[in-house]
């Protein structure tokens, strides 16, 4: 059964990448993409696998990754959240992970291995704590 993932990625050219590497690459996932991250909150009840979430928006200069993440998790906190960004700063990461992103994933050469990696590792958790429930 195919995972559905939200990618959340104003780049289109980012964007589609992404969309292709886990529907043709990996091919286990489906992709639902958003430019605006606004968007989002409308298809949260669908209930994806994870949400890929971009910490920079071109369009939205008052709102960063960080403000959306937030407010995720505070609508659907069980939802997982990769924060996939090109941003260096630790601070970032920090609170990023502190609001409650699963991973931290900066863009570079090897990110898409850290994507799946990162993916596969939700999965495999996801996967577990099913089987305990039916331990016993």
């Amino acid at each position: 059964m195919s995972k559905v993932v939200f990618i959340v990625e104003d780049d289109l050219v980012q964007q589609k990448m992404l969309q292709h590497h886990f529907e043709e690459m990996l091919g286990n996932y489906t992709v639902k993409t958003f430019t605006d991250p606004d968007e989002l909150f409308a298809h949260l009840g669908e209930k994806p696998f994870a949400v890929v979430l971009d910490h920079f928006f071109s369009q939205k200069k008052d709102k960063t990754g960080l403000d959306y993440l937030q407010e995720i998790k505070k609508k659907r906190g069980s939802i997982p959240v990769v924060y996939y960004t090109s941003c260096t700063d630790l601070a970032v990461r920090d609170k990023a992970l502190a609001l409650g992103a699963e991973h931290f994933i900066q863009k570079n050469s090897a990110s898409l291995v850290r994507l799946r990696t990162a993916l596969d590792s939700l999965n495999a958790r996801k996967k577990g704590f099913l089987q305990g429930l039916f331990k016993g």
